[in-house]
């Protein structure tokens, strides 16, 4: 066990309470890093403080630490013994020593505690230099939902009940809404990155479904402050403990039930839908693209060699190759014949919009457009309220129904592995596993109930 440091007049509350109050006295723990205790001249509880000069730039930093234990129990937290001050005395020692380090190599650093703002300053850059994918949305729902709660805090000072207590009072915060409709994803983000800007008076949860996703929701932004910490441990801007690694997300939140359309209602959705939109329809129950990936392809992104559809941009940033059934094959044949290979695949015709961000052309397919196109279709064909990204769920389900590998699945959507499938489509593959093995396993001949066993003679 090691050794507690003994001091001859801050130890213990007797002797402190034995010194002249208002003066400050003062205990080396190493060169250049002092312990401090003053006691107020009221003759109330004295006060814990650090002092750490820096022989580099000849400057001093002095903190206060807590409240020593003179009349109250020392809580850790708060109220002090004189080993729980200089025991974080040591850790802020450290601290300041790092950030020096870092300062001399050109870095940013804090002029106070590191903060959880800090730390998502610094994840925020690293996050753009490496190029990382949804940097908008993220920087978006860190101001929206962790900034204005924990930003202030040091990391330092960050406890597991803290975060956890954050954590659930965010899942039982009502949606933000932007006030226009939305089409709902529940494995992407919105394709323009649009902030969500509040109600003045939003309708709380009422049901089961909308507490899974607002649970759904918190789980999410836990990630991100994860991340964000994370990144601030391994650039040695804090140090252990991490008590957000403690913190767990709620369980089976994440898969909500995915609707899609059977044959017959997909017939009558491309039937009701008006020209321009019908081919954006056709498009996706033939492709399972995203809305996004749809209004970006060129006519060159079909090969008829190849019967494939090449999306460029994807939301994972990795480009890919839809392989086209016979039928979608005939079909992007007919509406690429003629046309110029840089020209937009899908366009709509001349309209009035309000917003044009994000229109990649003046016959392109903006943001929101396909909702109230979507909304109409359904509405003339006799189906439910259903949004554009459930095509895609159709387009899936049809797949996975059918006996397609769930790898197969996942690279026709665009996924590294089969998590995402697996998760919102993997129900419905298990009698499509049973007809698959039941037809394409060997048929062995030795399910005989009689079987004349071999006769074995001596030598």
């Amino acid at each position: 066990m090691a050794r507690t440091k003994r001091s001859a007049s801050l130890d213990s509350r007797n002797k402190r309470l034995e010194l002249t109050p208002g003066d400050l006295h003062l205990e080396q723990i190493r060169a250049g890093s002092y312990l401090l205790y003053r006691r107020p001249t009221n003759g109330s509880a004295g006060n814990w403080l650090v002092r750490w000069y820096d022989p580099d730039t000849r400057k001093q930093r002095q903190e206060r630490m807590g409240t020593a234990d003179d009349f109250a129990v020392a809580d850790g937290i708060g109220v002090l013994s004189y080993k729980q001050a200089t025991d974080k005395a040591e850790l802020w020692f450290k601290t300041r020593n790092r950030f020096a380090i870092l300062a001399a190599e050109g870095e940013v650093v804090p002029v106070g505690p590191y903060s959880v703002a800090d730390a998502f300053r610094d994840y925020l850059y690293d996050a753009k230099r490496r190029g990382m994918k949804g940097l908008l949305i993220t920087e978006q729902t860190a101001n929206a939902h962790i900034i204005p709660v924990l930003g202030a805090v040091a990391v330092a000072k960050l406890t597991r009940r803290k975060i956890e207590d954050w954590h659930l009072a965010l899942s039982e915060t009502p949606r933000k809404t932007t006030g226009k409709p939305k089409d709902e994803d529940p494995e992407d983000e919105a394709e323009d990155g649009s902030a969500p800007k509040a109600e003045e008076a939003p309708r709380p949860p009422m049901s089961e479904e909308e507490t899974r996703k607002r649970r759904n929701t918190s789980n999410r932004v836990l990630s991100i402050l994860k991340a964000a910490l994370n990144h601030a441990l391994a650039s040695n801007k804090v140090l252990e403990p991490a008590p957000w690694r403690f913190v767990k997300p709620f369980k089976n939140v994440s898969s909500s039930r995915v609707r899609y359309l059977t044959i017959a209602e997909q017939r009558k959705l491309v039937e009701a839908s008006e020209p321009d939109f019908r081919a954006l329809v056709q498009a996706a129950l033939f492709s399972g693209a995203r809305y996004g990936e749809l209004t970006r392809l060129r006519v060159q992104d079909f090969s008829a060699r190849n019967g494939s559809l090449y999306i460029e941009f994807s939301k994972s940033g990795k480009s890919r190759h839809v392989f086209l059934t016979e039928e979608a094959q005939a079909w992007f044949s007919q509406i690429v014949e003629g046309r110029d290979s840089c020209e937009l695949l899908l366009t709509r015709g001349n309209v009035l919009r309000t917003k044009r961000k994000g229109l990649v052309e003046d016959k392109g397919w903006a943001p929101y457009d396909q909702v109230y196109c979507m909304n109409q279709a359904c509405e003339a064909a006799g189906l439910p309220p259903f949004t554009f990204h459930e095509l895609r769920h159709t387009y899936a389900s049809a797949l996975v129904n059918h006996g397609v590998p769930l790898a197969y699945v996942a690279a026709q959507l665009g996924h590294s592995d089969t998590r995402m499938v697996e998760r919102y489509y993997g129900h419905l593959s298990p009698n499509a596993q049973a007809d698959s093995v039941r037809t394409h396993a060997p048929k062995l001949g030795i399910g005989a109930t009689k079987v004349q066993p071999l006769r074995f003679t001596g030598a």
